[in-house]
């Protein structure tokens, strides 16, 4: 009896530990869910209550007065009607659509579209 439980307490244990091995080339999230997790783009319309090109920053305020940070990065497009415009060009208090991907870093936003 005691040789059948040593048996198969030493089958459950490696049948746990080969089947709790992930793939030598996955990453930690498509370990644990099969999946890598990415957000959908999302849009924001809202007024901009502040500019920080030092540090790559624009503040939304939406219609109820929520603040939304969006990280700016180099392949963020900024438009004013069809003309490309620089971050340190965005003034306070302009009307804009901003797309954006959320992360868990922060928001990054893809395009601004100054209204």
């Amino acid at each position: 009896m005691r040789t059948l439980l040593l048996v198969l307490a030493c089958t459950s244990f490696a049948w746990a530990a080969n089947t709790t091995k992930p793939a030598a080339n996955q990453s930690a999230t498509t370990q644990r869910t099969g999946v890598q997790q990415r957000w959908a783009p999302e849009e924001l319309k809202g007024t901009i209550s502040m500019v920080d090109p030092a540090q790559d920053l624009v503040v939304v305020r939406d219609s109820s007065g929520v603040p939304f940070d969006f990280r700016i990065q180099h392949s963020t497009h900024i438009v004013s009607g069809q003309a490309p415009v620089k971050l340190s060009d965005l003034a306070k208090n302009e009307s804009v659509d901003v797309r954006f991907v959320p992360e868990s870093r922060g928001d990054i936003a893809r395009q601004i579209q100054v209204r």
